[in-house]
């Protein structure tokens, strides 16, 4: 066996003492924005694929088992799970993994030389075959924003918006902008049969964000979230992926509560996954 300093070389910023932890703060909000707005606010080792997956990234047993179910589905497998939950503590790689699936996502066989480790070939999507909706439970008005400008305050509503953009969201407006949970039509609308990636991060922050909004804000969350499992789970062409803290962390109660909630929506206990091992302030980057 071989001894650590053999088996792991330092990052060059380790040894140049430039090191600064908070380029691994992960936020799933500003890469989709790098996609979608071509805005990068964020450091190239998150919004940059090819860096993010050799360098960035050390993938576990169960982060490429969620990525070859989640993409299996998406390639019309109807036997693969429609939806998934990855629950750790706070730090716990849900939203680096996230991350992946974004990237995956929306670039898909373009990047076969770097997740090719990762998965079996026949799930890698061709480039643009599908469409990445990514939340974040932190950023998502819960309120209805002031001003002219389009903002989407509930989340169907920024589900709609980012399949199809104003245009799609001008014409679901009704529901869109509606805080009662909205069924099975307008699923037809915003989603009309195409391959879907759905993320929702920090689920439980939302819920309790909107609880304190609206008095009846999580129950209908939950409505919502029954609603678009049912319409997923005989689609096999939608995939979605939602992130909890542990139950230990903040917000507690909101994840037990929606944790029980999706176990009871698919009728099974959903395990947690471990996602990945990043390369942390040790610096430490595993040679594979």
């Amino acid at each position: 066996m071989q001894n650590i300093l053999k088996s792991c070389e330092p990052r060059k910023d380790i040894l140049t003492g430039t090191f600064n932890p908070e380029i691994f703060t992960a936020s799933l909000a500003e890469v989709i924005r790098f996609y979608q707005a071509n805005q990068a606010g964020m450091h190239s080792i998150y919004t940059d694929a090819g860096q993010f997956f050799t360098e960035g990234t050390y993938a576990t047993d169960g982060m490429k088992t969620v990525i070859n179910e989640v993409f299996a589905r998406l390639s019309g497998d109807g036997t693969a799970p429609a939806i998934h939950r990855l629950e750790t503590a706070f730090g716990g790689g849900k939203t680096h993994t996230l991350i992946a699936f974004a990237h995956i996502g929306y670039i898909g066989d373009e990047l076969t030389p770097h997740i090719s480790h990762l998965m079996e070939p026949k799930w890698i999507p061709q480039k643009g075959d599908v469409h990445v909706v990514g939340i974040a439970g932190n950023e998502i008005p819960v309120h209805k924003p002031k001003g002219t400008k389009l903002i989407p305050y509930t989340l169907w509503g920024e589900i709609a918006y980012q399949m199809g953009g104003e245009k799609l969201y001008r014409q679901v407006e009704d529901d869109a902008t509606a805080f009662a949970a909205p069924g099975k039509n307008y699923l037809e609308s915003v989603f009309n049969g195409k391959k879907v990636l759905i993320m929702i991060d920090e689920l439980a922050l939302y819920s309790a964000r909107l609880a304190a909004a609206k008095a009846d804000g999580s129950e209908q969350l939950a409505a919502f979230l029954m609603n678009l499992h049912d319409y997923a789970r005989t689609r096999s062409g939608i995939s979605i992926l939602l992130t909890l803290a542990s139950t230990t962390d903040a917000f507690a109660k909101q994840t037990l509560r929606l944790a029980k909630l999706l176990s009871s929506i698919t009728g099974k206990k959903i395990d947690s996954h471990d996602s990945y091992l990043p390369p942390g302030p040790s610096g430490c980057q595993n040679h594979q």
